[in-house]
Order: structure tokens, then C-alpha cells, then sequence
């Protein structure tokens, strides 16, 4: 996409220190419920010689498999369930800080500006977290081309040039970011194509080019739908269901929040704090106060781009806390030239100076992933006992649950230890189908239901989950404790 570029050692150096948030301890905390459970699941039956076009538990799998994909190939290549899932989603990270850097070194941008940009990404809590840079959903990938595709179209207009590579390159990211997470891949078209019609390149837009592009796109990316109807009848009915109503109307009441909902999150979430008022701060910079008319015309088309895409994102009343992800390099462009913008005031000796709140970015983003690997809902608590244990072959976990989906997690790791020792891990949801002698896992939620009705010898505690326990005869009272070893 940005032929001849030489960056410099610096600009390698950041981008390895910069990707260091997305792949530390990338493989500590078990797989999360939810859509990270879902997604895990269909990879690893993937990798395990299953259909790669129609997941298992094709209710849930309705997006396109290309993440699937990448994460089946990565079950495959390393022993680390938990890594292997989440490597696409790190790998996109330190993509999209490629890009960045190329992209700013083409546009002119000094050396300082250019790391900053990358730390003004990866040193907060907005992109490289949970849902999108550090787990296995379908976020981080889908950035990754959506920013590709806004780059290319950015580097026409600057350049005020448009050829065939642009166009091939435009469209393959295109048809990538719908292959990673379907329509929404598509969302930053409309902000992109803001600043396309008010450039002076907006006649690429009406060429014949662009137009058979277009159409090619679009034929490839329905050739989806209509295979895996062919092969999943009333597919289509679920996607329009799952992935376009939604646009439109609530089909998802727990799901529902009010216009303003990812600006808030920004502060009550700290998804983005203090980092939102920084931003804001530098907008008006870039407005009001900043005289350089080239800087200035890519703050705006930067400024331009993240509002609109905000915008965009509030009107459907089904949200959630990531579906902001793509913003996120742009607010980092925003941020981190205005920043370099105000370095190059500095005097040169002095500026070996901003390594100090560099590193204190750094610490408190390193900090913040050590005490975030702890697993965030019950319903994991037997999973993550459960992948620490290293003799699996008589153990039995006892998981009481209102529906199958809320043993995703569980059922993640069950397969995996099947596939790697052939061992068959049996659940229970009724204490009637415990016998004397089980060797079970519990969590804490559950653990007075199996004290209510056996004597039990407690053979570990897992600080914070639950329990290994040995049922070792029927209780005869209500009340008893669970005995110690």
C-alpha cells in the first residue's frame, strides 16, 4: 500500500515496544465468556477436522470465518489455547502500529511524531483491551483492514493521485473487513467517504474503475450468504436477524442504551480517561490554535473520520462497550501529531525529556494488564480451574446452568483436553448424578449445593474459583461443612 518506505531503526524499535501491551501475558487469563467462548469454540472444532464455512453452533457463528479461520491455523501451529486464539487480535495490533508508521513517515511526519502516535494507541485501555486487542474476538482483525482500507483512500488525497493499486488494494481490504466481522467491517465507508466527496478525488468515485470494483466487491461478499444458505438453510433469516435488524430496530433489549452511550463509556468505563479530555483538548488545538496548513488538513480529515464514525456508531439502539474499536487509531493520529507538533518546540536537548511520561504510560498500561487476568464472570471459575490441573483423567465438574450456552467457556477446554489426551471431562447439573468416590470440580457459586449432600474431602481450594473435591459418602445433614484434607 505505501511503496517505498524506509523506516527508520527507531521506528522498529517503537513498534516493538508499542506491541508489547498486546502480547503480554496475552495467554494468562482463560477464555472469557461470551463472544470470545463462542469464537474459540468454532476454531477449535475448525482445527480439529470440522466444516471450516459453517461453524458448530451455527445460531451463534453468523459472521463470516476469516478470524476463525486465523485462530484455527494458530490452534494448529501453537500448544497455548488461550495465546492461539488471541494471537490474530495481538498480530492486528502491531499491524495496525505498521501502518501507522508508514503512513505518517510518507505524509512527512518527524521521528518524535511518529512515536507518539504509537504510544497514544497502545497506552490506554481503548483499543488494547478486553473484546478487542487482547482477546479473541472479531474486533481487532476487522480494525485492522477497516484502518488499511481508510489509509489508502488518505494517501490518495494527499497525494492527490489514484491508481490501479490503490483501487486493488482498497477493495481487498474491503472484502477482508467483511470476511472478519460482515457489515460492520463496512461502517467506516460512510465517514471515509465524507472526506473522499470533499476532496478533490471524489471523481474516482464515479469512474468505471471504481464502479466495477465495486460491484466485484460486493458479488464476492455475497457469495457468503448464498453458499451458506446452500449448505444452512434459513441461514439468511438468522443473519438478517442477527447482523442487519439490529441496525434498525432492538432486537436485543439487554442490549439497549441511549445515544450518548460510548461517550460516556470514555469516563465511566475509564475506557478512555484521561485520555478523552487530551483529545478534546487537542481537537481544539488543531481547530483554533495550529498554523501549519498541512498538518492542519490531515488533523481535520482525521477529525472528521473519529466524530463520524462516533456518531454513526450511537444512532442504533443496540450497542456494546467495543463496537467503537476502529476509532481508535484515528483518535491516536489525532492525539499523537498534535503532541509531536508541540515537541518540536522543544529544544532538541530537552526532548529526551518526554521518554519520562512515556514510560509512565507504559508502566500504568503494563499494571493495568497484570491485575486484569483474573476471570471476570462465574461462569468461567470452572474452566479456568480446570485448565490448571494436570491429571484430568477422573475428574468430573458439577456446573449447574439455566442454559448450554453458559458452559461455552467449559466446554471450550473439554475439547481441547480431549483432543490432547483423549480424556472425556463428564459434567454434572444435579448432585443426584454424583456417586461416591467423584473427583469434582466446583466452583464457589456451587459448592454449598454439593456440602448440603455429601461428606466431601476437600483435596485443593482454588483461591477465589472454587474447589477440587473427593465425594466421599452421602451427607446426613443439611448443614455439613466441607471437611479439610
Amino acid at each position: 500500500m505505501l511503496p517505498k518506505i524506509k523506516l527508520s531503526v527507531w521506528d522498529y524499535i517503537a513498534i516493538l515496544i508499542c506491541s508489547v501491551p498486546a502480547f503480554y501475558l496475552l495467554g494468562s487469563p482463560a477464555i472469557y465468556i461470551w463472544d470470545e467462548a463462542v469464537y474459540a469454540n468454532a476454531s477449535l472444532d475448525m482445527s480439529q477436522g470440522h466444516h471450516w464455512w459453517v461453524p458448530e453452533q451455527a445460531a451463534y457463528n453468523t459472521k463470516p470465518p476469516l478470524v476463525l479461520w486465523l485462530q484455527a491455523i494458530s490452534l494448529k501451529c501453537f500448544p497455548w489455547p488461550e495465546f492461539a486464539v488471541r494471537l490474530p487480535s495481538a498480530l492486528s495490533v502491531t499491524g495496525i502500529l505498521i501502518m501507522l508508521s508508514m503512513a505518517l513517515k510518507r505524509w512527512g511526519f518527524t521521528q518524535w511524531t511518529r512515536i507518539f502516535v504509537l504510544v497514544c494507541f497502545v497506552g490506554n485501555e481503548g483499543f488494547i483491551r478486553h473484546h478487542i486487542g487482547r482477546t479473541g474476538d472479531l474486533d481487532a482483525v476487522m480494525s485492522f483492514f477497516v484502518f488499511g482500507y481508510s489509509l489508502i483512500v488518505l494517501d490518495a488525497i494527499h497525494f492527490n493521485r489514484w491508481r490501479k493499486r490503490h483501487l486493488i488494494l482498497f477493495f481487498l481490504m474491503v472484502i477482508f473487513s467483511f470476511y472478519a466481522k460482515s457489515i460492520a467491517g463496512w461502517m467506516m465507508l460512510g465517514p471515509i467517504g465524507i472526506i473522499w466527496i470533499l476532496s478533490p478525488m471524489r471523481n474516482v468515485l464515479w469512474s468505471k474503475q471504481f464502479f466495477l470494483g465495486g460491484i466485484l466487491s460486493a458479488v464476492i461478499c455475497m457469495f457468503y450468504y448464498v453458499s451458506r444458505e446452500s449448505i444452512q438453510p434459513e441461514f439468511m433469516r438468522l443473519a438478517w436477524h442477527s447482523e442487519y435488524l439490529r441496525m434498525f430496530s432492538n432486537v436485543m433489549p439487554w442490549h439497549e442504551h441511549g445515544f450518548g452511550y460510548y461517550f460516556k463509556n470514555f469516563v465511566s468505563l475509564h475506557t478512555y480517561t484521561p485520555w478523552i479530555f487530551f483529545l478534546l483538548a487537542g481537537i481544539g488545538y488543531s481547530l483554533f490554535i495550529l498554523k501549519s496548513k498541512s498538518v492542519n488538513g490531515h488533523l481535520l480529515r482525521w477529525i472528521i473520520i473519529s466524530l463520524s464514525y462516533m456518531l454513526l456508531i450511537s444512532i442504533p439502539a443496540d450497542k456494546l462497550e467495543w463496537y467503537d474499536a476502529p476509532v481508535y487509531p484515528f483518535f491516536a493520529l489525532i492525539l499523537g501529531t498534535v503532541s509531536g507538533h508541540l515537541a518540536d518546540r522543544i529544544p532538541n536537548w530537552w526532548k529526551i525529556t518526554m521518554l519520562i511520561p512515556i514510560l509512565f504510560i507504559f508502566w500504568r498500561k503494563i499494571n493495568f494488564i497484570l491485575s486484569d487476568t483474573r476471570p471476570r464472570h462465574p461462569f468461567e471459575y470452572e474452566g479456568a480451574i480446570l485448565r490448571q490441573i494436570e491429571d484430568v483423567d477422573s475428574v468430573k465438574v458439577f456446573m449447574p446452568v439455566q442454559t448450554p450456552e453458559h458452559r461455552l467457556q467449559l466446554d471450550f477446554y473439554r475439547k481441547f483436553i480431549f483432543q490432547k489426551t483423549g480424556n472425556e471431562i463428564k459434567v454434572f447439573d444435579r448432585t443426584n448424578d454424583l456417586l461416591t468416590g467423584d473427583h469434582i470440580i466446583v466452583s464457589n457459586e456451587n459448592v454449598k449445593k454439593v456440602n448440603d449432600n455429601f461428606n466431601v474431602d476437600t483435596l485443593k481450594s482454588w483461591d477465589g474459583l472454587g474447589y477440587e473435591l473427593k465425594i466421599l459418602t452421602l451427607s446426613s445433614s443439611d448443614t455439613l461443612k466441607i471437611q479439610s484434607q
